[in-house]
């Protein structure tokens, strides 16, 4: 079982990385469909959005991503018995090393550009992660 969390975390970095790959046009196909969705569920629920809906679902989906991974990584080391000083480092340094691989690939791909931005916004998804999990580990123990 202890397993299935580093498991868990390779088939998401995995995904990261594949999505980071994927050319400008695809991407934004993909993207275009969530803001669509977004934007008509929007409409029903008579909410006004402004600026570009799409921009923000791509910056949302990095946070959402490297939270998860965030996640991800604290169970895994949770799960081989790291002691939480040991698992920090180690999960704040992977998670950094992560985002600073993720736009280096996206450099490589047609359209798409590598920003620093982008590395704390999926840092800062991370840490978020990293900092609820602690958090909660925290008050179940009291």
């Amino acid at each position: 079982m202890k397993y299935l969390w580093v498991f868990l975390t390779a088939c998401l970095v995995g995904i990261i990385y594949y999505n980071s790959s994927l050319p400008l046009k695809q991407s934004s196909e993909i993207s275009g469909w969530f803001a669509a969705l977004t934007q008509l569920l929007a409409q029903h629920l008579d909410i006004h959005l402004a600026g570009d809906v799409e921009h923000h679902i791509r910056k949302m989906a990095h946070f959402c991503e490297f939270a998860l991974l965030g996640l991800l990584l604290c169970h895994s080391f949770s799960a081989l018995g790291v002691s939480n000083r040991t698992a920090t480092g180690y999960i704040l340094f992977l998670a950094l090393f992560a985002a600073v691989l993720d736009e280096y690939i996206q450099s490589f791909s047609p359209g798409r550009a590598c920003r620093v931005t982008d590395v704390l916004l999926d840092f800062s998804g991370v840490f978020c992660a990293w900092l609820e999990y602690r958090i909660w580990e925290w008050s179940a123990r009291r």
